[in-house]
């Protein structure tokens, strides 16, 4: 729905209302000012930026938040009075803030606001996202093999870690992992993908008063981060490869025949909850050693209704089998924070050049999504929801776009009241608002 006013009869700029029509027929609001619901969640960022940097920020993040795409060109068409778009673009790359320090406090202060004593465990989460890009001059890209096309191609990979707590997700990083030809270049240090998820968990600074447990899926379970998690004391929860030797006693086995013949003699069906269904698996579980991991607890999970079977490796000996499947089936949730940013906030949308650029985009879109999730969590408690229920349930991520680009509306149509004097517009605002 495209609201039209005439221009004479308001004593303002029509920019104030002004909406802008896209090939689909949606409309989205031009942004001028935060929206009084979400000043809280900007107001910490603030303190740690200069004031130039922090317009910049809060526009470009509310913009991914109600925009339909997160190129520098679509966001720019979002905000009202903007300056010319090469100036976001040498934000992104020339302007003195650091992305990761001012995501991470957005992280902390939102998990500090979930937190409730009878909840102390913590996930943090593990995954790599790949994006193919056609620019042949951007830096740091590099040949691929798309996963999800099973073709190769020129693009990126990005390490994303977040965190889940209380029914949350939490976007904590997004680093780009760059081949060591390109580090040398960029004269930045060179680390394998595993070895820059392991760097991420030793430099996370997390509240002391949470239980952590990593999790990640069959391609992280080697040295480097096991070694990482052992030095912070958290657990750690990763997937065994089928064609792994496991030892029990003095006897070693292949993961894949091993666990099909335990699973089948010994197995036991159990009700397990993931992120928010509960289904019926059959579990078994045995404590042996891994090549270069030491001694560990593996158990042998297979769904109801399916053939495979996967082997979850804990070094928590003591946690039952029905804890460990539980837990992992949280580590769905980064996929879901991958899907909802690919599809709604435009993580893949870059078209920079530089490599700074690129990270601070990710970041960006990272903001946005804690935005939104921030906006949800307002909402739920508005509702009379309890946070400590065990596990919260938000909107989704186009459901939260939809009630961000409302609020932004409201505030407009709030601002025209204020100032304009014609009674007629004034009641005629009233009512749209009302609807």
């Amino acid at each position: 729905m495209v609201i039209i006013i005439e221009q004479k009869q308001l004593r303002l700029p029509i920019s104030i209302v002004q909406t802008k029509s896209y090939r689909q027929g949606s409309c989205m609001i031009t942004i001028g000012k935060i929206p009084k619901k979400m000043q809280s969640f900007f107001r910490p960022v603030k303190k740690q930026v200069s004031e130039h940097v922090y317009g910049y920020f809060w526009s470009m993040v509310l913009s991914i938040c109600i925009g339909h795409g997160s190129t520098i060109d679509k966001l720019v068409k979002s905000l009202r009075n903007s300056p010319h778009r090469t100036n976001h673009g040498e934000f992104l790359w020339r302007s003195d803030w650091d992305q990761s320090a001012v995501m991470q406090q957005i992280a902390l202060d939102m998990l500090r606001s979930l937190f409730t004593s009878k909840d102390r465990h913590l996930f943090f989460i593990i995954d790599e996202t790949q994006t193919l890009k056609r620019a042949k001059k951007m830096e740091a890209i590099g040949r691929l093999h798309h996963h999800a096309t099973g073709k190769y191609g020129i693009g990126h990979t990005i390490l994303k870690v977040c965190l889940y707590y209380h029914g949350v997700t939490i976007p904590w990083a997004s680093l780009l992992y760059i081949k060591q030809e390109h580090a040398n270049k960029l004269d930045i240090p060179f680390y394998k993908l595993t070895e820059l998820a392991a760097w991420t968990i030793r430099q996370a600074t997390l509240p002391d008063q949470f239980e952590v447990t990593v999790l990640f899926d069959a391609f992280y379970l080697c040295p480097n981060l096991v070694n990482a998690c052992k030095e912070r004391k958290w657990h750690y929860i990763g997937i065994g490869k089928s064609n792994r030797w496991f030892m029990v006693g003095s006897v070693k086995r292949k993961l894949a025949r091993y666990g099909r013949n335990v699973l089948r003699n010994s197995g036991i069906w159990c009700n397990v909850t993931g992120l928010r269904k509960t289904k019926k698996y059959r579990l078994a579980e045995r404590i042996g050693r891994l090549n270069k991991l030491g001694t560990v607890k593996i158990v042998f999970s297979r769904r109801k209704g399916q053939k495979n079977h996967i082997a979850i490796v804990t070094d928590d000996l003591s946690a039952s089998m029905r804890k460990v499947v539980a837990d992992y089936l949280k580590r769905w949730s980064i996929e879901i924070l991958i899907k909802d940013e690919k599809q709604h906030l435009g993580l893949s949308d870059y078209r920079v050049k530089r490599y700074r650029a690129v990270v601070r985009h990710l970041h960006l879109v990272d903001c946005a999504y804690a935005c939104l999730t921030h906006a949800g969590l307002k909402t739920y408690r508005a509702q009379g929801q309890n946070k400590s229920k065990t596990v919260l349930q938000l909107e989704t991520i186009s459901k939260l776009k939809d009630r961000m680009r409302r609020m932004v509306w409201q505030d407009n149509v709030q601002d025209v009241i204020k100032y304009s004097h014609e009674k007629s517009v004034i009641r005629r605002l009233e009512k749209l608002l009302a609807a």
